[in-house]
């Protein structure tokens, strides 16, 4: 199938945290952010390098998340239309890659509406006193399937 000749395995890192402020960053010159590796021993012996330059800061600060797969490059998206005054307007929100669908589920469903974490008609928009219907939501990504 061609498809699957274009499709890689890969090793996926997100690293944040407070082991990234400007203080520490001017001593290790490391970035946060999302890398992939080749290998699960390449991608460990870079959290291990990082891991190393903990001491440099005051405490221990740097947040990793680990996953792997095929088409971890992928970012997962959660989108919703909402109308108000007969207008659509369409919003997004941007979850990272290889982000976990039944996680990118929970935030659609609790952690974003409109007027918290989602402000589709702007933030100064009053969301408690206004009725803004929500005609849709989805979310798009790549997932592993869940048994």
């Amino acid at each position: 199938m061609k498809i699957m000749e274009n499709m890689k395995y890969e090793y996926h890192l997100l690293t944040w945290g407070g082991f990234y402020n400007e203080e520490y960053w001017k001593t290790h010159g490391k970035t946060s952010g999302d890398f992939w590796f080749d290998t699960e021993e390449e991608r460990q012996a870079y959290m291990d390098e990082l891991k190393s330059l903990e001491w440099l800061t005051e405490s221990p600060c740097l947040a990793i998340k680990l996953s792997e797969g095929y088409n971890c490059r992928i970012r997962t998206v959660i989108h919703r239309v909402v109308e108000w005054k007969g207008e659509r307007h369409y919003s997004s929100n941007d979850l990272g890659a290889n982000y976990p669908f039944n996680s990118a589920q929970f935030v659609l469903e609790n952690k974003w509406y409109p007027g918290f974490n989602d402000y589709p008609l702007g933030e100064d928009f009053d969301y408690e006193n206004n009725e803004v219907k929500i005609i849709q939501e989805w979310i798009t990504g790549a997932f592993k399937p869940e048994y």
